[in-house]
């Protein structure tokens, strides 16, 4: 999968959704028409109805037949440079979180595994693959995978909603992550998981997890809707 170039509509949504979240539109507030709009943006009007379409999808939006367009809720963003539950997010974003366990599974580690667990020939891993909905809607798709010799033989088999609070309770809790983020296209898999078509972007997230003495604790694979929360990545200019 590879990423592509945004659209006169994902810069149009974009900018709506910065207008809401600066305050420029607060909630109950109706947005200028689509002609005004496309004015404003100089863009056609089909590409503002799409705009406002995918954020009415998202449950931002609201139309009223004759009345027009409003705004439901502001978006919600989270720092990328801090661990957050996505229970926690997803109800920040005013939707209701739960959480599908697609497959449990023990397997042998192969190669990648072991080079990012630090893991040896021969040693085992927990899979977790489930997807994370928000209102019933999928938002995340993931894949966990966890070192077996740090999992309590009695769960096992039921990790729990939370494999960072099951970290915790075998006092291997993750204390720092590193993240690779990727743009990509949904292949037939995430289509089917998430419910978008082929070819939707989503935001990827590629993460080994490390407890309090730098020892990994957990690799993630996880997909990302981009219309529910936005991640943000703080920044600092480097001290002289």
């Amino acid at each position: 999968m590879a990423g592509r170039r945004p659209t006169l509509v994902d810069q149009v949504r974009e900018e709506l959704t910065e207008l809401i979240s600066g305050g420029t539109y607060a909630v109950g507030d109706r947005l200028p028409n689509e002609q005004e709009m496309s004015d404003q943006f100089r863009v056609s009007r089909a590409t503002v109805r799409e705009a406002y379409r995918a954020l009415i999808d998202a449950g931002y939006l609201s139309r009223r037949h004759g009345t027009g367009t409003f705004v439901n809720r502001v978006p919600q963003r989270h720092a990328l440079d801090l661990n957050l539950s996505y229970t926690a997010m997803i109800q920040a974003a005013g939707f209701t979180p739960s959480i599908t366990l697609i497959s449990q599974r023990i397997e042998v580690a192969g190669d990648d595994d072991r080079a990012r667990l630090r893991l040896e020939a021969g040693d085992q891993i927990v899979v977790v693959e489930r997807v994370r909905l928000a209102d019933k809607r999928p938002v995340v798709y993931s894949v966990d995978r966890i070192p077996l010799e740090i999992v309590p033989e009695s769960i096992r088999g039921n990790l729990g909603p939370s494999l960072f609070d099951m970290l915790e309770e075998v006092n291997r809790g993750a204390r720092a992550g590193r993240t690779r983020l990727l743009p990509v296209l949904a292949g037939p898999r995430e289509s089917d998981l998430l419910g978008v078509s082929v070819g939707a972007p989503l935001l990827y997230f590629d993460e080994v997890d490390f407890d309090r003495e730098g020892r990994p604790v957990m690799a993630s694979f996880e997909w990302h809707t981009s219309d529910v929360f936005e991640m943000w990545l703080n920044r600092r200019s480097q001290e002289h």
